[in-house]
């Protein structure tokens, strides 16, 4: 018997991710909704903080399955679910987005913050003897 934690299976590390990275820009999209309307920030400022929200959701959510699959390509594929969750919503839903202007730099942030996800998780480390 093994000590510490159980170990998942890899789709159950990317399902983990991909939740963690809906929630977060969801929970941020209405925390930015609330300022939007409380007046405490302008429409035009709200594009850059929709985008950084895009890439740090990508960045948790990739970290995470990274840390639970120990596959450091994971933080790039968990984006890539995350993402196209989200053009599938905006080319069923909102007819005047355009992706390849705003929507394409949300789709870049969230690729930026899959590869930053990747990149900065955790690396295997040599047992000594």
């Amino acid at each position: 018997m093994t000590k510490g934690r159980k170990k998942l299976a890899v789709w159950q590390g990317f399902l983990a991710g991909w939740g963690l990275s809906l929630s977060v820009y969801i929970l941020g999209l209405l925390l930015l909704t609330l300022l939007l309307v409380k007046g405490a920030l302008s429409e035009g400022g709200s594009f850059p903080l929709v985008a950084a929200l895009c890439a740090a959701s990508a960045l948790a959510g990739g970290l995470l399955t990274v840390r639970l699959t120990h596959w450091r390509a994971g933080g790039v594929l968990t984006a890539a679910l995350f993402l196209s969750v989200l053009l599938l919503a905006g080319l069923g839903f909102w007819e005047e987005v355009s992706w390849l202007g705003r929507g394409g730099v949300l789709l870049l942030c969230g690729l930026a913050g899959g590869l930053l996800g990747g990149a900065a998780g955790p690396r295997k480390r040599r047992r000594r003897k």
